[in-house]
């Protein structure tokens, strides 16, 4: 386990696994406009019902997309990459042409001093009963400090 999941997991057992929402931060304009500044098409969230984290959606083409989640407090984030596959949007880890166009974006993020966790470090789980009881329908670190309840 890489030392930023470390890191993500010692903090969730300390707090025993309660929520962990997001705090406000004004970097997130800094952000969002670093990455509309470029060709791509972004869109800025701030945590809401499904999310602990602000998203960042880029859409690259009409085939090719990405979802930012990043938690500006913990200087952590995930990118969720994604392609059509006929009528359906499928996540893509391992392409290259996505994976170069969101280059630019992770290495401006990275520049600001935030660390990456990849999609499978993100679907490792944390504890089996603890986030259960604290009504999380999955024990992963994704849904820990990604994602609501």
């Amino acid at each position: 386990m890489n030392p930023t999941l470390r890191k993500l997991e010692a903090l969730a057992a300390e707090r025993k696994f309660a929520p962990l929402p997001d705090a406000s931060t004004p970097e997130v304009d800094a952000v969002r406009e670093a990455l509309g500044a470029g060709k791509t098409r972004a869109v800025a969230r701030a945590p809401g019902n499904d999310l602990y984290s602000h998203l960042i959606e880029c859409e690259f083409n009409r085939e090719m997309r990405a979802r930012f989640l990043i938690r500006f407090d913990l200087r952590v984030f995930v990118v969720l990459p994604y392609v059509m596959n006929g009528r359906v949007w499928e996540l893509a880890t391992e392409h290259p042409k996505l994976q170069a166009l969101c280059a630019p974006l992770v290495s401006m993020l990275l520049e600001r001093k935030f660390e990456q966790i990849t999609f499978a470090e993100a679907m490792e789980p944390l504890a089996e009963d603890a986030m259960f009881d604290q009504g999380f329908i999955d024990n992963t670190v994704l849904a820990y400090f990604f994602e609501s309840l």
